[in-house]
């Protein structure tokens, strides 16, 4: 009897690192070569248990309480629709489903006043099958796996170890052979060479046909009676008469043929793709759903500017009035204008078509009509339809509708009567557009001037034209050249002497980049004569401390040695003095740098030549050279010079509130306390940002990672 294998069922921790494995080698596009891993699984259980439960990309955590909202929100918004929802509570849609079934047990068993504790219904019982074993955690490996299970776990681990397939391992072996066989034959030629016997090489031709010099698989015509080598044949003078029809262009007909099918074909699957809603509407028999037209509106002709500068008018108006209220002269009350309600708005409204006129409501009628009413072909009668004959004459009528602008029209306009003989006089000449809103709503006493008439855009235009006549004015530009020949020969070879004597003449832009190479070479002359801290940018001291020198009042004679230390102290503060005030720092300030200067004044920094410079050196370094001699110094590395360092930093203490270097030995109890103090808060700083930095790596690790740690 034959053994059915029914592939399926819960999945092991060993299935589960094949699974991985091999989505790391092939990819997630092909299951079925993944499959073939694992004997007990399908290509779409492999595809499930990895986009449902592997992928280091889904979330396992507890479900929070805005989870549980936004799922119930979306869930109510679209029912059942668990893989559109997925993504946007960004959880997988069987945890979507598991959940959501979840919480209307929970609510259901609260509203009926159950216990919450009671095992849920929908877990499986002992002896039962879970249906979906892809999205549920991996049981443990037994520890007596069956000889299948340990076959297939030994093909694996092969498979996925192999690298190479058989077509890149076979190359690599004949690419071996390849270079032994050459290597063995120099080696051959060379011990022949070596013997005096000469061996010519013999270089093998290449299989293969070289396309640049020969026809492949050529074919020679047959020798016929005449001999054909002289002729001349021009494949432009065909004789198309002697052929037939058919014969003509057939290749360029079939090209042709075949491009136009192209074309029908884009045709009708563009056509198909336009009519599908027309399709959809009759099969439906509904009505077409028309998109909404843009609102198309007239051009505003007042702008934002123009609107403030009413409302600014306005507001000084009222300004005025509450005055004029508050003095109780009547004459003045009537200078000013009402700007809180124009009146008469009927007149300056927008002019529009008559209701029985709109030809593109009449239209639309129309085109309703013909498409939702029966056609009278199948025996009904004509359904009438709207009269839109008039159109065309309206539209050429140039009927414009434009809106009035009050701003324009109520300070530059005088009132008018209906002969139009009350219009102010324009450069223009008489207006022939005239809005309906012309007429002055505020001006009651017409006391406008003549100056107050011409706006900006006319004298604009009074400006332009009176340019173009005075530019027109100009003489027009001759084109007049004279030739002079030179009489004499003399007199050519002096105007090539002038000529060359010109072109002697140096460029501007080099005699810049002359001035800028001098001056870069004098300020690296300039930096090579400051102080080693100064070349080499090493820290400097905020405050100079000028208590290191001996008090003037010291007491007992000073040695040769104690004199030299002293003179060294003085023209280290004078260099320091000297830095600061040339080479400052950004932290320098300039009540300080008066400092400087007033103490240079007073102990003056000397500059020396380049040679006493050089002796200065070659004196210290004979100097270096005795010291180490006699004490026997030689090359520290970096060891020793740590250690001593060291020794030499913990004799020293940092105060932060005098913002100094003291002695540790010299330094009070408070000193000594609020110095490690200092060091305390900067090592936690420290401890800070590297825990910091650690953190952040081990986020990275983690989503790298995610999914394929093995929990003990």
């Amino acid at each position: 009897m034959v053994r059915v294998t029914i592939k399926g069922g819960v999945w092991r921790n060993t299935e589960d690192e094949i699974l991985k494995a091999a989505v790391m080698k092939y990819g997630k596009n092909q299951w079925s070569r993944i499959a073939s891993l694992l004997h007990r699984k399908s290509s779409k259980q492999c595809k499930a248990r990895w986009f449902e439960w592997l992928d280091p990309s889904i979330k396992k955590t507890e479900w929070s309480r805005d989870e549980d909202e936004k799922l119930l929100h979306m869930a109510k918004l679209m029912p059942t629709q668990w893989r559109t929802i997925a993504p946007i509570v960004q959880r997988t849609a069987a945890q979507c489903l598991e959940r959501y079934e979840y919480l209307l047990d929970q609510a259901q068993r609260r509203r009926e006043g159950l216990d919450e504790t009671v095992d849920d219904p929908r877990a499986l019982r002992p002896g039962e099958i879970d249906p979906n074993p892809e999205n549920k955690p991996a049981r443990p490996d037994p520890i007596d796996m069956d000889e299948d299970e340990l076959e297939m776990l030994s093909e694996a681990r092969a498979r996925l170890a192999n690298t190479q397939g058989k077509k890149a391992k076979r190359k690599a072996r004949e690419k071996q052979l390849e270079e032994a066989r050459r290597l063995a034959s120099l080696q051959k030629r060379r011990e022949l060479r070596a013997a005096g016997i000469e061996v010519r090489r013999y270089f093998n031709r290449k299989r293969g046909v070289d396309y640049n010099a020969e026809i492949p698989f050529a074919k020679l015509p047959a020798i016929g009676f005449y001999d054909t080598a002289n002729e001349i044949f021009d494949a432009d003078k065909i004789d198309f008469k002697r052929l037939h029809v058919d014969n003509r262009n057939l290749a360029a007909k079939e090209e042709n043929e075949k491009s136009e099918r192209k074309k029908d074909n884009n045709k009708l699957k563009r056509k198909k793709e336009d009519d599908l809603p027309a399709v959809i509407m009759n099969e439906n028999r509904l009505e077409p759903i028309k998109k909404r037209s843009k609102l198309v509106l007239p051009a505003p002709q007042i702008s934002d500017m123009e609107l403030e500068q009413v409302v600014k008018l306005g507001q000084a108006t009222e300004i005025a009035k509450q005055q004029v209220s508050e003095n109780g002269t009547i004459a003045t009350e009537t200078l000013l204008g009402d700007y809180n309600l124009t009146p008469d708005l009927n007149r300056i409204r927008t002019p529009q078509l008559p209701v029985m006129q709109d030809s593109v409501l009449n239209q639309a009628h129309n085109l309703n009509i013909l498409s939702t009413v029966q056609t009278p072909l199948l025996g009904g009668s004509n359904t009438p339809l709207m009269d839109v004959s008039n159109e065309k004459s309206r539209s050429a009528a140039g009927l414009i509708m434009a809106t009035p602008n009050t701003l324009f029209n109520t300070p530059f306009r005088t009132p008018t009567n209906a002969s139009g003989d009350g219009l102010t006089p324009s450069v223009r000449g008489p207006s022939t557009d005239i809005n309906p809103g012309s007429v002055s709503v505020r001006d009651q006493l017409s006391i406008n001037t003549d100056e107050m008439l011409f706006d900006d855009q006319l004298k604009q235009r009074e400006v332009k034209q009176q340019l173009r006549h005075n530019l027109s004015r100009l003489p027009r530009p001759k084109n007049d050249y004279e030739i002079v020949v030179p009489d004499s020969i003399d007199q050519t070879n002096d105007e090539d002497r002038m000529d060359t004597n010109n072109t002697q003449d140096e460029d501007q832009a080099d005699i810049d980049q002359r001035k800028l190479d001098a001056k870069r070479r004098k300020q690296q002359e300039h930096f090579k004569r400051q102080t080693q801290v100064v070349q080499r940018n090493l820290p400097r001291p905020n405050d100079i401390n000028l208590t290191i020198l001996r008090p003037a009042n010291a007491e007992g004679p000073m040695t040769d040695l104690q004199k030299a230390e002293e003179l060294i102290k003085q023209e280290m503060l004078v260099l320091l003095h000297y830095d600061a005030l040339n080479n400052s720092q950004t932290t320098s300030i300039s009540n300080r740098n008066k400092d400087f200067s007033v103490y240079l004044d007073t102990h003056p920094y000397e500059e020396f030549t380049d040679e006493d410079l050089a002796s200065a050196r070659a004196l210290l370094e004979s100097e270096m050279n005795v010291v180490k001699k006699t004490m026997g110094h030689g090359d520290l590395n970096l060891d020793v010079y740590s250690k001593v360092w060291d020794e030499c930093y913990s004799q020293v203490l940092f105060l932060p509130s005098k913002n100094r270097f003291t002695r540790a030995n010299a330094a009070s109890k408070k000193d000594r306390i609020e110095s490690a103090e200092q060091k305390l808060e900067l090592n936690r700083n420290l401890m800070a940002l590297e825990a910091k930095r650690a953190a952040k790596l081990e986020k990275k690790l983690k989503t790298l990672l995610g999914g394929y740690q093995v929990s003990d």
